[in-house]
């Protein structure tokens, strides 16, 4: 409506953004629900998909005729805003940013249909900017009007269109503290008393700083509000609740205008608001990201910028409520370190046995280690906090793109195996690397592995660059932009790289498929003589067909996950192939390409179009999920599993990494 109605095409970017933000909060529904005391509506059911569809939302929308009926994360939808969208959709069909970002139509309709079918790389980053940290702590201490004054005076666009998103939000704010008031004239009692109490607050917040943990809570789902629909509503994490919270509540405390009851109560109701919005997927990438995903992550524990423990009290009413909740959203983090109190690492244990899946735990040396090595100061690395699902980031300084994308790493080893391409197929979609038949030793194996994992990082790459510079011509942020150090300092915005610190972060999918296949390799052909390269490529060409001793073989070779030095050394070795082929790239912001290793459902999406492997796995059979072993390969217990797990190199891992662990109560 804003770009039909109001747009100004003249404009720079980011001020045709900002104004669209602006008309978006001034008539966007407003609902206030039962009982609640954090106020704001994402969209305008009370679990709402937001559509963005002048972003990837556009293709998400494949499935609308029949999205309530789907196998898959179905979604009802009325016919009256079936019909609204079908008369939306068709503008941004030529208007949406990978139309835009590829002026090369061939080169577009390639990636679209490799897109669409994701079988080597999944871009995600074409959804928009999600998957960072704002400065939170900072918007609920300042308030809009604090922005204000720390750019009063400066020009240019950037600051131009800080200065309207401000608008943006305080007009919502006006609007919901009406609605509250209205909504209090025909409460009665001490519903009515809270929603006039929260009518007050809303004309002060978020304009002025927060004074009370209410008000700090409220404000800062406000811009929690106004950063999901300006862009993608993706994993945008909260931080370090726990820490910059702790003083509002500490004086309330002080003051008695606050229970520990109370701030629970009001972190419920805020997790309740987490769990009130997803994101559009259709049904095909619904294959690599199942789930109604959001993965909002609040980070607890720790230690400080000094290497101090920095538990509070109000970490531990935190974990009450991560207990309590039972929510997919949002996602819990308990950081653990040496310097943990014992009763905060019990507490921890007692909420993940409630069987949730929360909190989620982490090691703080292993992450600081992984952010120090990737050339992040030592203190801010220590003040890291988790985003979406395991992706350790620095709180209002970094924009990362955690979940930039996602590669098969297995298919580069089905493609080192023959020459170049895929079994059954003629093209060669990587690079030559000989025919495998004649390799003599696993070293040309693994080198063949690497030069097919280094050209597809090239290829992934290529295709970044013209996302990524999508984002930044097409796609500029700039409500986001305020929330993040430096963007205003230096009048850039956070899609151009105006962040402190910068990267993306690309999952490895199938690590153990490989760490296997190379250990199988390595005992069946070049230890034991048992088979030839010949004999193991022919059976992977035809998925082991009439080859059960040769499948048996391989299959009962040492595995990944069973605290053997062989897999796991393989596993170790297939991380830093990955870790140095992305790093001899950069963004278009300047900053690195670092790995992660956790997999959404990707490994089963991937695994769907890949071949047999030298593990014994068969054609089609899912990956290995994240970072843990392959499915039914670990037998020696958890603690086997763990040993393997440490025994890849965590410090490359600076994105992060999933290891699932499910026990019997």
């Amino acid at each position: 409506e804003y770009y039909r109605k109001h747009d100004d095409r003249k404009a720079p970017e980011p001020l045709r953004k900002a104004r669209a933000l602006k008309h978006i909060m001034a008539n966007k529904s407003v609902r206030i629900y039962p009982d609640e005391l954090v106020l704001g509506n994402m969209g305008s059911e009370r679990v709402s998909a937001l559509v963005q569809p002048e972003l990837a939302g556009l293709f998400m929308c494949e499935d609308l005729l029949w999205i309530g009926h789907r196998k898959t994360t179905p979604m009802s939808i009325s016919l009256k805003n079936k019909l609204k969208l079908m008369s939306v959709l068709p503008y941004w069909g030529i208007h949406n940013m990978a139309m835009r970002a590829f002026r090369n139509k061939a080169t577009l309709a390639r990636y679209v249909m490799e897109q669409l079918v994701c079988t080597y790389y999944l871009i995600n980053e074409a959804g928009g900017i999600g998957h960072f940290l704002p400065d939170y702590a900072e918007f609920a201490q300042l308030g809009t009007d604090g922005i204000r004054a720390s750019i009063e005076g400066k020009v240019g666009d950037v600051y131009a269109a800080a200065r309207i998103a401000c608008d943006a939000v305080e007009i919502y704010a006006d609007r919901l503290s009406e609605k509250a008031r209205s909504e209090a004239a025909g409460a009665t009692g001490e519903r009515q008393a809270e929603l006039t109490q929260m009518a007050e607050m809303l004309t002060r917040i978020p304009r002025r700083p927060a004074a009370t943990f209410h008000e700090a809570a409220q404000a800062i789902w406000l811009a929690h509000m106004a950063i999901n629909l300006e862009s993608l509503n993706s994993a945008v994490s909260f931080g370090r609740m726990d820490q910059y919270l702790y003083p509002y509540y500490q004086a309330d405390l002080e003051a008695g205008r606050i229970t520990p009851e109370r701030a629970a109560d009001i972190l419920l109701s805020f997790s309740a608001k987490c769990a009130e919005h997803v994101f559009l997927l259709s049904e095909r990438v619904s294959q690599y990201h199942g789930g109604y995903l959001v993965v909002q992550s609040i980070t607890m524990g720790g230690v400080d910028r000094e290497g101090n423990d920095a538990t509070n009290p109000l970490t531990m009413i935190m974990l009450d409520v991560a207990e309590r909740c039972g929510l997919r959203d949002p996602n819990f983090v308990a950081r653990v370190s040496p310097a943990s109190d014992p009763s905060y690492v019990d507490r921890v244990i007692e909420a993940a046995r409630a069987g949730n899946g929360f909190p989620a735990i982490f090691s703080d040396d292993a992450v600081v280690a992984a952010l120090v090595a990737h050339g992040r100061p030592l203190e801010e690395a220590r003040d890291w906090a988790n985003v979406g699902c395991v992706e350790p980031s620095l709180p209002g300084k970094s924009f990362f793109s955690t979940d930039a994308g996602l590669m098969n790493l297995p298919i580069c080893l089905e493609m080192a195996l023959n020459d170049g391409r895929r079994f059954g197929r003629r093209r060669r979609f990587g690079t030559a690397t000989g025919d495998a038949s004649r390799f003599g030793s696993m070293d040309e194996v693994v080198d063949a592995f690497r030069a097919q994992v280094e050209f597809m990082v090239q290829r992934m790459v290529d295709d970044f660059h013209i996302v990524e510079a999508g984002n930044r011509d097409f796609h500029p942020t700039p409500f986001s932009s305020m929330l993040v150090d430096d963007c205003l300092q230096d009048g850039k915005d956070l899609s151009a790289g105006g962040a402190r610190f910068n990267s993306s972060g690309i999952q490895g999918i199938g690590l153990a498929d490989v760490a296997d296949s190379l250990a199988a390799l390595d005992r069946v052909v070049f230890a034991d003589g048992r088979a030839s390269m010949a004999d193991v490529v022919e059976a992977l060409r035809s998925d082991f067909a009439g080859q059960d001793s040769l499948r048996a073989a391989l299959a009962n070779a040492p595995k990944y996950g069973n605290d053997d030095a062989v897999p796991d050394g393989y596993a170790n070795l297939v991380a830093h192939i990955f870790h140095d082929a992305l790093g001899r790239h950069r963004n278009i912001r300047g900053g690195t390409y670092v790995p992660g290793f956790y997999s959404v459902t990707c490994h089963i999406a991937f695994g769907r179009y890949t071949s047999a492997l030298p593990s014994g796995r068969r054609k089609g059979e899912p990956f290995a999920s994240a970072i843990g072993p392959a499915n039914g390969c670990d037998k020696l217990g958890p603690t086997a599993v763990l040993n393997s797990v440490a025994r890849v190199d965590s410090s490359l891992i600076a994105n992060g990494c999933a290891l699932n662990l499910r026990f019997d109560p």
